[in-house]
């Protein structure tokens, strides 16, 4: 997103190198902490949510040969989402051990943009991110006050 002024979301592919059927990708997802909410995964906070932050610190995007689909599909790619605007900084250690985690369970590369990241990276890019909203914005992640400019300030 790079038009936005915000960095709403920072987003990661992974891509698995073949088709997994639900079943599998379920397994793999629940077992390193993810909810099923229908038709999509989510990794939910264990704390307190304040309303104007976000409740999960990664959105997932199933995809099957470049388009989205539901997780009662099959899948051969992977976008992690994390809304880095709106949730506190202390998840981007959090978002990149679970990208981290996945790329080992699919034995793949996580992709940023068009190239290919690691863990230490993938937090360097996040921190990095930050300091920009900080300096511009005059605020940090997951602040009250930048959901509010971000609500005034996009469509």
């Amino acid at each position: 997103m790079s038009n936005d002024p915000f960095f709403q979301m920072v987003s990661v592919s992974i891509n698995f190198g073949r088709v997994y059927k639900p079943g599998e990708i379920n397994r793999i997802f629940k077992s390193i902490g993810a909810t099923l909410h229908y038709d999509v995964y989510a990794f939910e906070r264990n704390d307190q949510v304040p309303i104007w932050q976000s409740e999960s610190y990664i959105y997932t995007t199933l995809m099957n040969q470049d388009a989205e689909v539901d997780a009662q599909e099959s899948a051969d790619c992977v976008v992690l989402n994390y809304p880095l605007a709106t949730i506190g900084a202390e998840y981007i250690v959090k978002f990149a051990e679970v990208v981290e985690k996945l790329s080992e369970e699919f034995e793949s590369h996580p992709v940023l943009g068009s190239r290919s990241v690691d863990k230490s990276s993938l937090i360097s890019h996040c921190e990095k991110l930050v300091t920009r909203l900080m300096q511009e914005w005059g605020e940090e992640p997951g602040s009250e006050t930048l959901r509010m400019l971000i609500e005034n300030n996009t469509g």
